[in-house]
């Protein structure tokens, strides 16, 4: 008979939920008997959908994955697993809003260069073209390894010294804004683009890294969706009726599988005790069990470990996250706005707006099949959501501003039908510069002090949702 094993896993995110469908699917040579504690009345995190009367998808969080590297292929693996393959609605290379990228600055759009012939000339605001910048740093960098390996710098550091500051300005400091609404001032160039510096302290360039690079073979345990994703050449995917129809699924087939999910359940406390198991002191009392996989923000978690563990905590603390404000708008006409994935505000020109994304343009199938209609989603905050936030202000205060600046930037003069705030209070952890060796602290004090305890979320090593699933299935299979 097989050995079982309890199991707790403190958060009801995507990192929880994924982490325990590995495990339920396990059966040899251990068993699992796992409990979630999750502390809101649902699970998901900031996994958050909204269908419409009329049928329009409003996403809160997360709107889509990139299929791309081991952990694109994680998720993608996920879907497959949970049947969700006829789901999937994918975009590939060939894509406006894959080809087509913006920033918005001196007051108007700016297309990105995409293809080889943007490459080659110069093109607003940029003052030189990008293959200028690029061959510039081949010739001067190449064969030069960095002499200070173990350095850390900004990423915005980072593209200056290695470009120009107006690749800081316009391409570094907006993509940082879009991908974690943070300060590409702050942030660490290793933590947030390891690949890029790897191909730096490799090749000494980063063009020679991107050309020598050798893609990742696909292995025999992926799932047909990841070759299918190869061959078709995706960039992109969701699913039908949203994010949300992940998180639904995971709840339903981990609740068959007999997964306790106690859902308005806070851990209050967590302790280790001398037999090697952790207690759990939650809102519904005091359970112990084998293991514990914490997939809380790192935070949160530091605040239950202050009165045992007080150093790993004072750690943990030190990983900030930033609020950021989603505001989804929708518009009765089919609005012939710019055709691209959406743009990027660099924060010299508007700190506050982090950009728009033209929902309605990515994933048009997603939009009201009853009458026309155009969707927007406007980001704000991040890490400068001090500078838009009121003490009492009201949602229309926000509401407000994202119209505004749909209305001035895209020039939509129309008044929405449907407005929707997200107010996402410390959602996205920010990897700042010393991010790397403060999670090398925290994992081998918890190796050092044998603690029965696996990290999981977006608050270590990777904040993406396919690098959450891909951190929680290797949680999951170490235990």
């Amino acid at each position: 008979m097989a050995a079982s094993k309890s199991v707790a896993i403190v958060g009801g995110g995507i990192s929880g939920l994924a982490a325990a469908f590995r495990l339920a699917r396990r059966t040899s040579p251990t068993s699992y008997k796992v409990t979630i504690f999750e502390s809101t009345d649902r699970a998901g995190g900031w996994i958050q959908s909204t269908v419409t009367d009329e049928g329009n998808v409003l996403e809160g969080g997360p709107r889509s994955v990139r299929p791309a590297g081991l952990s694109g292929r994680a998720a993608l693996n996920l879907v497959y697993e949970l049947g969700l393959q006829n789901s999937i609605i994918a975009v590939n290379s060939k894509h406006q809003a894959v080809s087509n990228r913006y920033i918005y600055v001196y007051n108007k759009l700016h297309k990105l260069p995409s293809g080889l012939m943007s490459m080659l000339k110069p093109i607003s605001p940029f003052s030189k073209s990008l293959m200028y910048m690029i061959l510039r740093d081949w010739w001067m960098h190449y064969g030069t390894k960095p002499s200070l390996k173990d350095s850390d710098e900004s990423v915005y550091q980072f593209f200056q010294r290695r470009f120009s500051t107006e690749m800081a300005d316009f391409l570094a400091d907006p993509f940082c804004r879009g991908t974690s609404a943070g300060d590409a001032r702050k942030l660490s160039m290793k933590a947030c683009f390891p690949q890029v510096v790897n191909y730096e302290e490799q090749y000494g360039s980063i063009l020679a890294g991107a050309l020598l690079d050798k893609a990742i073979p696909i292995s025999e345990a992926d799932c047909p969706l990841v070759y299918q994703a190869k061959k078709e050449r995706w960039r992109m995917w969701t699913l039908q009726n949203g994010m949300e129809t992940l998180v639904n699924e995971l709840f339903k087939q981990l609740t068959k599988c007999g997964v306790n999910i106690q859902l308005n359940t806070k851990c209050q406390q967590m302790s280790f005790l001398s037999d090697g198991k952790v207690m759990i002191n939650s809102s519904e009392g005091l359970q112990d069990f084998d293991h514990v996989i914490c997939a809380l923000p790192a935070k949160n978690l530091g605040a239950i470990l202050s009165s045992q563990h007080p150093t790993l905590s004072s750690k943990l603390s030190k990983i900030e996250s930033i609020t950021v404000a989603v505001v989804n708008l929708i518009y009765d006409e089919a609005i012939p706005a710019v055709n691209g994935f959406g743009h990027l505000v660099p924060s010299i020109e508007s700190p506050g707006i982090l950009g728009i994304i033209y929902d309605s343009c990515g994933f048009p199938q997603l939009d009201s099949k009853t009458k026309s209609s155009t969707r927007f989603s406007v980001l704000m905050g991040g890490a400068w959501f001090s500078q838009i936030h009121k003490e009492n202000a009201t949602d229309d205060y926000y509401i407000q501003m994202a119209v505004n600046a749909v209305r001035n930037q895209l020039g939509v003069k129309l008044e929405p039908s449907t407005v929707k705030l997200s107010m996402q209070r410390d959602c996205i952890p920010q990897y700042t510069i010393g991010h790397l060796p403060l999670v090398r602290q925290i994992f081998d004090y918890i190796a050092m002090h044998s603690l029965p305890m696996s990290l999981v979320g977006a608050s270590y090593q990777g904040i993406g949702l396919a690098d959450c699933i891909r951190n929680a299935n290797l949680a999951a299979d170490r235990i």
